[in-house]
């Protein structure tokens, strides 16, 4: 909006001849905001490094009051689920429908958290390799719908979030009743401590993008969505290795129920590891830029 009405007042100071000097910045103005703009990022490796350890922590820091509410949501949804199936465990059977038996089952199985996937089919029939290919797609589905549904005012957004908030809270709760919530907490940990928060992290894009449709400020609703959606789409853009980590994991790690990985403490604490790596990299990898090419990291959009 600004840029355009610098372009109209340029061409009204040539129009009505206004005085060279004010010709020349209003000129030189324009030129330099076309520039900033409608530049165009470099897609050698160099600017991939700018963009994943430059940009993407410099947005994660400006936007993390949306990770915030996203978590919130969903850790909300999760602990009410839990508590309503804890104290009603045939709601699980409502929430979840016949996955929520065969969770019990298992729970009640007294097996090592790997045998949960090795009696799956997928991982059966497609091996590591194809399930982990499976689980990053449908998990990229999953983000994507967070993502793109923020165009809805966030309500879309809201219901991707709630309903995988709801799913987590049943099935560990589900374990709790059965007596084996450290198990089953440890069969989604490996993964899950990637898998989770890339959900969380595209869905805090979709709120960012349903932020800007709501409350656009002095913006035209579309230029604040197009303002918005930039550092939406590095949030969305950051979960797919992510999400493509956590396939590789799910479909080859998780399923070993035996040797070191088959301890549920080594599960545990190979999850908080991966969370603690997944927090120093959005936080702080900017840091390892060389100052030329940190002044090569775009400055925040003006929106909000």
């Amino acid at each position: 909006m600004l840029y355009r009405s610098a372009a109209a007042d340029l061409a009204r100071a040539r129009s009505e001849g206004w005085p060279g000097q004010v010709q020349d910045y209003v000129n030189n103005l324009v030129a330099r905001a076309h520039a900033r703009i409608y530049a165009v990022q470099p897609r050698s490796g160099l600017g991939m490094r700018v963009y994943f350890f430059g940009v993407v922590p410099a947005v994660f820091r400006r936007r993390w009051h949306y990770l915030a509410a996203s978590t919130f949501l969903t850790l909300a949804m999760a602990l009410m689920s839990y508590a309503g199936v804890r104290r009603e465990p045939g709601l699980a059977r409502e929430l979840l429908g016949g996955f929520a038996e065969a969770v019990a089952e298992f729970a009640r199985s007294g097996e090592a958290a790997g045998h949960y996937f090795a009696d799956q089919p997928f991982v059966k029939y497609l091996g590591g390799g194809s399930f982990s290919a499976f689980l990053f797609l449908h998990n990229l589905q999953v983000a994507l719908q967070a993502f793109a549904l923020g165009v809805t005012a966030g309500l879309g957004t809201l219901f991707v979030l709630l309903s995988n908030g709801m799913m987590i809270g049943v099935f560990l709760a589900i374990g709790a009743n059965e007596g084996a919530l450290a198990r089953l907490l440890s069969v989604v940990a490996p993964h899950g401590a990637l898998e989770i928060p890339a959900i969380l992290i595209a869905g805090a894009g979709g709120l960012l993008m349903g932020h800007a449709i709501v409350n656009p400020g002095r913006w035209r609703r579309a230029d604040a969505l197009k303002l918005a959606g930039r550092d939406a789409l590095a949030l969305l853009v950051v979960s797919v290795p992510m999400f493509l980590a956590a396939g590789v994991i799910e479909g080859n790690l998780s399923p070993r129920f035996r040797g070191f990985f088959g301890s549920d403490q080594v599960r545990i604490v190979f999850a908080l590891g991966m969370l603690g790596t997944l927090g120093l990299y959005l936080w702080g990898a900017d840091k390892l830029l060389p100052p030329h090419l940190s002044r090569r990291v775009p400055p925040a959009p003006p929106w909000p």
